[in-house]
């Protein structure tokens, strides 16, 4: 009775086995004689995904020795796993040198030299490797790193590992506690380094001159003698310039002086020096301290006659007029024609222009500027290198 039960609930799966594997009367051969089965066929694709049930049991037996003890519902997908086994054995491999050779020589071969197509059938290969590693192995075998401890123990290692963790954390809070005092005196020393660099430059003071008419060009030590005497020796002027735009620079004597310290003399540094320049009729025009300047340098300007150079003024009003830049006589201070040698043949020149503003600098080296009807490329000012040459990437 339990053999007819065991032959009748297997004759379903004897069925879908492949006839070369069972007998010819539908009976299973012996078990140990089915060792020596069919040798498997070299087979067109090694891997063929989402064979279906009808190609799987066409698909060759491997020549694997089969246990004794093995059931009959289960020797299909042993023989499924031996061919899969041969198959992989016949084709990663060699894929698996040809990775390393790549590897080796990835340094001359960059990874933008693939194209996007390339990129995506890389990446589905790599999914369909890891979709076979997942559907060929138990998940015990998935991560086998450290995981099986922790499924096969009792919840207490991880409070345990809590508990050590927890112990620690006063531990950590004291290099934390010390390490804080040691940034702020780092970012004091950073934020006390600032002001000083900035002095230097907070030493010029400037007498914007250009809506004035001076009629006298007096030395500069008169000048400076002249503002000495009047300050009475409160604050000191150490020298006196003029700028290409015409305006008046008064260099304070650092560091018993500053611009700021001028400023706010600027009544009185007026009065003084306007008699000397003859001026009488005028108010009293802007001073502001001079900081750093911001040189651009603008190519390829054109000029309304072959060699001959704009003034300054003229210049400055060009730039306000096209490029609807109100105020641009406070914005500018010095305006320079590049190379002057060939000035009498030359129909375009390069102009350097120093603004006072960072953000009027940034805006014509994003934007570019127009002046004289054509637009012109702008870029940063550097200065001549060691050996007479320019850096600042051609004259235009």
């Amino acid at each position: 009775m339990g053999e007819e039960e065991e032959n009748g609930c297997r004759g379903d799966v004897l069925c879908s086995l492949p006839q070369r594997v069972l007998g010819a009367q539908g009976r299973r051969k012996p078990r140990y004689p089915l060792q020596r089965v069919i040798t498997p066929r070299p087979s067109p694709s090694p891997l063929t995904p989402h064979a279906s049930s009808r190609e799987a049991e066409q698909m060759p037996v491997p020549s694997m020795p089969l246990p004794p003890w093995m059931p009959t519902k289960h020797l299909h997908t042993a023989c499924m796993a031996g061919l899969m086994l041969d198959l992989i054995k016949q084709g990663l491999p060699s894929l698996l040198a040809s990775a390393r050779t790549f590897r080796e020589n990835a340094d001359a071969c960059p990874w933008q030299q693939f194209r996007p197509p390339q990129m995506e059938s890389i990446t589905s290969v790599i999914s369909a490797v890891d979709e076979l590693r997942d559907l060929m192995l138990c998940r015990q075998y998935h991560a086998p790193d450290p995981r099986p401890a922790t499924v096969s123990d009792t919840p207490t290692p991880p409070t345990f590992a809590e508990a050590v963790k927890a112990s620690p954390e006063p531990a950590q809070t004291r290099p934390q506690q010390t390490s804080k005092p040691r940034r702020q005196p780092a970012a004091a020393r950073h934020d006390t380094a600032k002001p000083s660099r900035r002095t230097p430059p907070s030493t010029r003071l400037i007498v914007d001159l250009s809506g004035c008419h001076p009629t006298k060009k007096p030395h500069p030590a008169s000048l400076c003698s002249a503002l000495n005497d009047a300050l009475g020796g409160r604050l000191a002027v150490s020298a006196v310039s003029t700028a290409r735009s015409g305006n008046l620079i008064l260099h304070a004597s650092a560091p018993a002086c500053s611009a700021q310290a001028l400023a706010a003399h600027r009544s009185l540094v007026w009065s003084t020096i306007s008699p000397l320049l003859g001026i009488t009729d005028s108010a009293e025009p802007p001073m502001y301290p001079a900081d750093p300047w911001h040189k651009v340098v603008f190519h390829r300007v054109p000029l309304m006659q072959p060699g001959a150079l704009p003034s300054d003024r003229d210049f400055i009003r060009e730039v306000a007029k096209r490029n609807q830049l109100p105020g641009t006589q406070y914005r500018i201070g010095n305006v320079r024609f590049l190379l002057e040698r060939d000035k009498a043949s030359r129909e375009e020149v390069t102009v350097r222009v120093d603004f006072i503003e960072q953000e009027d600098a940034r805006r014509f080296l994003r934007d570019g500027i127009f002046l004289f009807g054509s637009h012109c490329r702008a870029t940063r000012y550097k200065p001549r290198s060691s050996n007479g040459r320019r850096t600042s990437g051609g004259h235009g």
